[in-house]
């Protein structure tokens, strides 16, 4: 500590506008790029092969780190975050060189004999800024598209998940050099380096009043950002549903990381004469799933801080409450609470819950709940739970969502074929599997004109005012 008679040692000046450490890693990072290393397939694979190997060396620590910030199970830790990071890696290095390849598309007959091509080219150097929720599985999922496609990455990771932003921090030191792969903390900073540099492309998991700022620092140098955020996903359940059934995954799906999933349900409309027969059966599965007392039982997630327990805690004075309630203060543990009557004034009507608290609205008809959500913004995600065919398909018609399920919840986040991503304010851009490639690659369109012919004479001067023929080919050929 410095005292009165001790000099404070000096800060080293900014570069740029940008602190000195992350100005190196950004330098460090451009000239690796500029070398093309990473343009090569071989390279790219032996890096998800490195990160693959990071997280099986280290997989108790990964778990034990998710547990100090989240309260989560070894169980919940793996399905959540290291499984599907697996599967992703897994999914990757078998459709590398597919996605990579050049594709040829079609070239109308009025430019015969040329043929066309898509090649797909690095971003080059992109920063990607990652949640406190998942902040093991949204800090390296986005990772794996960016190397796959070639480019030199900063993982920015959450000050909110101080464990396991620590071990990463650690981990991805040890396993790759910093100047194509780096972990970085101080958002602040982050954020003043993409608004002085030019970064390939801005990759940001969270809330909207962050990408508001992120989105216009990366305006100042034109880069390219892609937004996932969130938002109030409904789910829908009809008078024909398995109401069993749809208790029983609405409970799963709300709980896992104790509702602090973007994706999770965040309200219920439910046909007014099953509601309570479904109410019987939430409460059913909850006592099985956590043994009626989650805020005592150590496997069940926490609340990430007091801050927003506190936040959530206040939500539950919004109306009446349904089931649930119960609150640990010295653990930040809330249980599954179902409310009804809720406040007009409440956020709980117009912010994201990421919480256990699931509000209830009662409907007897369809097209009344199809109009209303309508007229809301569009929704990361979408559940409906229902037999009826005519049912889902008013539902996927008339209604605009990012991702979503029939008769389940969540899960289509496990698919890397599906992707990924929001709608307005749910988010901008998509992610997973050949989408997340593709997202992370610049794609360039080339006509590949032959040079022993040219059959195409209506392209030269002279020119003058007859333009029959021309009207023939554009109108015609295709």
């Amino acid at each position: 500590m410095n005292t009165p008679n001790t000099p404070k040692k000096p800060e080293k000046p900014e570069i740029n506008g940008i602190a000195p450490e992350l100005y190196e890693i950004i330098s460090a990072q451009r000239e690796f790029f500029a070398t093309g290393k990473t343009r090569d397939i071989a390279f790219r694979r032996q890096l998800l092969l490195n990160l693959r190997m990071m997280i099986r060396d280290n997989e108790g620590l990964i778990l034990e780190a998710l547990r100090a910030d989240l309260g989560k199970s070894y169980h919940e830790g793996y399905l959540t975050e290291i499984g599907m990071i697996e599967q992703e890696i897994n999914h990757t290095l078998r459709y590398l060189k597919v996605w990579n390849s050049p594709k040829t598309v079609a070239t109308p007959y009025y430019l015969f004999p040329s043929s066309s091509k898509k090649y797909y080219h690095p971003r080059g150097l992109v920063m990607i800024f990652a949640p406190w929720n998942y902040p093991f599985l949204l800090a390296i999922q986005p990772l794996i598209s960016s190397i796959a496609a070639g480019n030199c990455t900063i993982v920015k990771l959450s000050e909110h998940s101080p464990r396991t932003t620590r071990l990463l921090c650690e981990l991805i030191d040890k396993y790759f050099d910093r100047e194509y792969i780096a972990a970085y903390t101080d958002s602040f900073e982050a954020v003043k380096a993409i608004r002085h540099e030019p970064f390939g492309l801005v990759f940001y998991t969270g809330g909207s009043t962050v990408a508001r700022i992120i989105s216009k620092a990366a305006a100042t140098q034109l880069t390219p950002v892609v937004l996932e955020l969130g938002g109030k996903s409904p789910c829908i359940i009809d008078k024909t549903a398995n109401l069993r059934l749809a208790a029983r995954r609405i409970v799963c799906g709300k709980l896992l990381n104790a509702g602090q999933t973007c994706v999770a349900p965040d309200y219920l409309y439910i046909d007014s004469s099953v509601k309570e027969e479904f109410i019987g059966y939430v409460k059913e599965y909850h006592d099985k799933f956590y043994q009626a007392a989650p805020c005592e039982n150590k496997f069940y997630p926490k609340i990430i801080n007091r801050m927003h327990f506190e936040r959530l805690r206040n939500y539950l004075k919004d109306g009446t409450i349904l089931f649930g309630g119960e609150v640990n203060e010295d653990t930040c543990r809330i249980s599954l609470t179902l409310m009804e009557k809720i406040d007009r004034d409440s956020k709980l009507m117009s912010e994201e819950i990421f919480g256990p608290i699931l509000p209830v609205f009662e409907f007897n008809d369809i097209n009344i709940v199809i109009n209303t959500l309508r007229k809301r913004p569009k929704p990361l995600a979408l559940y409906l739970f229902t037999k009826s065919r005519d049912t889902r398909d008013m539902v996927l018609n008339n209604l605009d969502f990012g991702c979503g399920c029939i008769n389940d919840t969540v899960i289509q986040l496990a698919n890397p074929h599906l992707p990924f991503g929001g709608i307005g304010e749910s988010g901008i851009g998509r992610y997973h599997g050949k989408a997340g490639f593709d997202t992370f690659s610049a794609e360039s369109s080339v006509l590949l004109a032959p040079s022993h012919a040219d059959l195409n004479p209506f392209r030269y001067p002279p020119f003058d005012d007859s333009y029959g023929v021309l009207k023939l080919i554009f109108r015609y050929l295709i």
